[in-house]
């Protein structure tokens, strides 16, 4: 009998030290969520980490994703009070979500290495100076095969507009007249099956502000399947929250920016 109790002092000081290392990313935070540390109150926002001391408070319409260092993600979305305990034991449960799990793990990292930094609340940010015309392609997404169609938003009818176009080294200054857009062949630009970097903005042709360009990367031929894949599945589970969706594409855009070594 007494080593029985041994045995469960041992596996419960186990656990217990397993559970101190432990601790979920808050991915994406929805209305009105709070951390709440020794009794103390903080607006929940993403970036944050959840560990052993904290609870989070969950307030009627609000949400919260967390992810953990495997790259599971748990969405909590009912109302009221969920101890750090309470989480694990979600996360141990067996319908956690395992979507795209490798690509969450590069999130988890990400934020775990800017935990203390001033990027806490992004994996990146930019800062530019005047007004976006560009619309499509969207910033931070991928293209897999051409023709493509650059295609902005004048500010004014019928006022030039002067186009910058840059694929890896290759590049094309242009003003485009009386249209909205511009159509990128593969002719314009030597390619291959390594991928690249398209960079493209769009200003009036007498502007001089400084406009950070959209980008996009044209896939490796051998990586084309598995990142339409990664697309598809998080489309398919995040169709009906465009925000969070919007958001999943930016990140799986910078995981694949750093594969391909493309800063």
């Amino acid at each position: 009998m007494r080593k029985l109790i041994f045995i469960l002092l041992l596996l419960q000081q186990s656990f217990a030290q397993a559970g101190a290392g432990q601790k979920y990313l808050l991915y994406h935070v929805n209305k009105n969520v709070q951390r709440v540390e020794n009794g103390k109150k903080e607006i929940a926002r993403r970036g944050m980490f959840l560990m052993a001391p904290h609870t989070i408070i969950l307030q009627p319409q609000a949400d919260v994703m967390l992810v953990q260092n495997d790259g599971k993600s748990l969405l909590l979305n009912k109302p009221g009070i969920y101890t750090f305990n309470r989480i694990s034991q979600l996360f141990n449960s067996e319908n956690i979500s395992s979507l795209s799990s490798g690509f969450f793990s590069y999130v988890f990292e990400k934020f775990l290495q800017n935990e203390n930094a001033d990027e806490q609340q992004k994996v990146t940010a930019v800062v530019f100076r005047g007004k976006k015309a560009m619309q499509l392609p969207v910033d931070s997404s991928f293209i897999f095969s051409f023709p493509v169609t650059l295609q902005w938003k004048p500010e004014q009818k019928n006022i030039p507009y002067k186009l910058q176009i840059r694929i890896n080294r290759d590049s094309i200054d242009t003003i485009i007249h009386n249209q909205n857009s511009f159509l990128l062949t593969e002719q314009l630009f030597k390619t291959d099956s390594s991928a690249a970097l398209l960079a493209w903005n769009a200003v009036p042709s007498d502007s001089k502000s400084t406009i950070r360009p959209f980008l996009a990367i044209l896939p490796a031929a051998n990586d084309k399947e598995i990142i339409e894949q990664q697309l598809k599945q998080l489309r398919t589970a995040y169709s009906k929250d465009p925000s969070m969706l919007r958001l999943l594409e930016k990140d799986l855009f910078e995981r694949w920016m750093e594969v391909y070594q493309l800063r």
